[in-house]
């Protein structure tokens, strides 16, 4: 369910804020209520992101201890710079137009470190879920190109190659959430497969 929510409330929050990520629809004075509600998804997908790390990190430390550890920490870090931007956006509501255009900027780059570091997380997950069959290999493999491809899009925005919500970075991102939301559906119907996992037995990586 985590995954449902941070995949979810991430492309929703994106849906509502394109106008005004797009630079040629800027509104000088932009409502509240998209706002807010954005800004409410936006938390949701931190908070959620934090808790599929926590959630998971029981079963994947019997895989990796040290992978695990690293994965849950990427993905702290993922929720709590997730909330700087969730809180940067919320400054939009009381400020400026002549501010706004700042505003914006500052919170594209803190969403843009969340998916960094969500993209580099992904490098930590998927090689686990793969090496100890703990998901069907199709969905680990799926993700960790996903994740790549994801890494790769963040690094042409940060260098302005592309452009935040534009057709590439779309195209780029899709495999990844439609993998997340395939990953979470197979965990809703069948969990994770344990039985090449030694029980008992904590393993660093």
């Amino acid at each position: 369910m985590l995954f449902i929510i941070a995949t979810a409330s991430t492309m929703a929050a994106q849906i509502i804020l394109s106008p005004l990520l797009d630079a040629s629809q800027r509104a000088t004075d932009p409502q509240t209520n998209p706002v807010a509600l954005a800004v409410l998804l936006e938390i949701a997908n931190a908070l959620a992101s934090a808790g599929i790390a926590i959630a998971f990190y029981p079963v994947l430390r019997r895989c990796a201890e040290l992978a695990a550890t690293g994965y849950l920490g990427l993905r702290v870090i993922e929720g709590a710079v997730g909330v700087v931007a969730a809180t940067v956006l919320a400054m939009i509501i009381s400020t400026s137009a002549d501010e706004m255009a700042f505003t914006l900027a500052v919170h594209d780059t803190a969403f843009l470190m969340v998916l960094l570091v969500f993209s580099c997380g992904t490098l930590l997950l998927y090689p686990m879920l793969y090496a100890f069959r703990l998901v069907p290999p199709v969905l680990s493999l799926w993700g960790l190109i996903g994740g790549l491809i994801l890494l790769v899009s963040c690094v042409l925005i940060l260098f302005g190659q592309i452009e935040v919500g534009g057709t590439t970075d779309l195209i780029l991102s899709l495999p990844i959430w439609i993998n997340e939301m395939a990953l979470a559906l197979w965990l809703l119907a069948r969990g994770v497969d344990l039985k090449h996992v030694g029980s008992g037995n904590d393993r660093a990586a």
